[in-house]
């Protein structure tokens, strides 16, 4: 995957636009993941896509354009979830994660919810809560969790994690 940006300074603040550069980047693929945590019980949003998988965060990719606020939004209503009582400060809660299994960057943003409506879509086999104790995810993204929601939320957290 390759990047293009325009590098930026701010002098007494004016913006003074500097060259433009291209970076080869290390992963095929940027996507924006909604780790969803409902306020009550600390469960989490988990969506399962094929039979014999394992569960992972709402979302998908990036398309060219877009923010990972906009790429949130459009994944979550893709996939017919329907957030009840989210609190507005998610767009502020920001984690990264690189997997390198599929080369792959995420952008997590954490959202507290009364509840979440889902309804079937094609694009997942089932969606639905997960305790915290749970290790249904993907291999690594339990402990990446755990400590996300520690760090950023630690009123909901309800588990303590060795990591590996």
């Amino acid at each position: 995957m390759k990047a293009e940006f325009i590098e930026v300074v701010f002098i007494n603040g004016e913006e003074i636009l500097g060259s433009h550069k291209r970076v080869d980047l290390p992963f095929r693929r940027v996507s924006a993941r909604a780790l969803i945590i409902r306020k009550n019980d600390g469960a989490i949003l988990g969506t399962l896509h094929r039979e014999g998988g394992r569960f992972a965060l709402p979302g998908g990719s990036i398309e060219d354009g877009e923010s990972s606020i906009d790429a949130i939004e459009r994944e979550l209503k893709e996939e017919n979830i329907t957030l009840v009582g989210s609190d507005n400060e998610w767009p502020n809660r920001i984690a990264v994660d690189y997997f390198d299994g599929y080369k792959e960057l995420s952008i997590w943003n954490v959202f507290l919810v009364d509840e979440a409506d889902v309804e079937q879509c094609d694009e997942n086999i089932e969606t639905k809560w997960i305790k915290q104790d749970e290790d249904v995810w993907y291999p690594f993204m339990h402990e990446r969790i755990i400590l996300i929601i520690k760090r950023l939320v630690p009123k909901t957290a309800r588990i303590g994690i060795e990591l590996r």
